[in-house]
């Protein structure tokens, strides 16, 4: 829950990041939202706090994966 009138309130949304993809899981109240924005506007514009990703495989040019 928020403790000041600046806090965001905590919600389930949750994001993974692997070496492939990031996988952004909304929950439903965000669902919701996002739905009736789509219906008013057409589209969703979101944004995503900075995160910090490591130990992922970083890849050469020729491919070789480098741990």
């Amino acid at each position: 829950m928020a403790t000041k009138k600046t806090d965001k309130p905590k919600t389930s949304t949750s994001m993974m990041v692997t070496a492939e993809a990031i996988v952004i899981a909304l929950d439903a109240t965000t669902k919701r939202k996002m739905a009736r924005c789509i219906q008013r506007t057409g589209k969703v514009t979101f944004s995503v706090d900075e995160h910090v990703a490591t130990k992922l495989p970083a890849l050469l040019d020729n491919g070789t994966k480098v741990d």
